[in-house]
């Protein structure tokens, strides 16, 4: 067991697991929030949300978006800082290192999408939650005689680009990323936009930690089953005792 818990295979193995669980805590995070909002066309969800008659009070539905929202935010800049925190601490100095550095400049530090999400956590925490809008969409579906309609209500959430703007804190790529977009922003579409971004280079980042690390994980294999065979010669020699 000793010779387990010292050896860098098991270090290098602890690093890539604690970074699945940042992974994870992001992906279910963009999950639930997207769930959210994907089911603000179904009449049971909308109904959780009834809508409070006075007129300052913020919609149910605004004040879930903002709690799954900063959610979202923060998990994905935790993300980043474990990421670079544990690519740091793993590789420094190794030719890796350069690799995955190449790979940030050339992918991710200037994305405009990147960059809007990482500002949107700024603007969240140190100034305020930007105004979500509520946009509704009626659709006859089918006719009931000549005086009765059946009609289905679809619920678009949403981030109005001029109000964004307002704020003076965006940095380049950010004010690029609202510059390309309408005047409404659909919330939906911006968080599915980001996370296949994080995703494509998680799994690559993964797959070639899997790749650097093969001997290693193969050589850990090994010791485990080893030590399980011996705690269990020694669960028997006790029972027969």
């Amino acid at each position: 067991m000793e010779k387990i818990e010292n050896s860098l295979h098991i270090r290098a193995y602890v690093k890539m697991r604690e970074l699945s669980l940042s992974f994870y805590t992001f992906k279910e995070n963009h999950q639930m929030l997207k769930q959210h909002l994907n089911a603000n066309d179904d009449m049971d969800y909308q109904l959780q949300f009834e809508y409070k008659p006075l007129r300052w009070q913020y919609h149910p539905l605004q004040q879930e978006t903002y709690r799954l929202l900063l959610n979202f935010v923060a998990s994905a800049m935790a993300l980043v800082e474990h990421t670079r925190n544990i690519v740091r601490d793993t590789y420094s100095n190794c030719q890796f290192q350069r690799e995955y550095q190449n790979k940030i400049s050339q992918e991710m530090k200037d994305a405009p999408v990147n960059k809007f999400i990482q500002d949107l956590r700024s603007h969240i925490l140190h100034n305020k939650f930007p105004f979500v809008g509520i946009q509704f969409h009626h659709q006859r579906i089918s006719s009931l005689g000549d005086s009765e309609n059946l009609c289905s209500t679809k619920i678009r959430l949403t981030f109005s680009r001029d109000g964004l703007l307002k704020w003076d804190k965006w940095t380049k790529p950010a004010r690029e990323y609202l510059d390309s977009q309408g005047d409404l922003i659909f919330i939906d579409v911006l968080i599915d936009e980001y996370y296949s971004l994080i995703e494509s280079f998680h799994l690559w980042l993964n797959k070639r930690q899997q790749e650097m690390h093969e001997s290693e994980y193969s050589w850990l294999l090994d010791q485990w089953e080893e030590l399980y065979k011996e705690l269990d010669d020694a669960i028997l020699a006790k029972r027969f005792d």
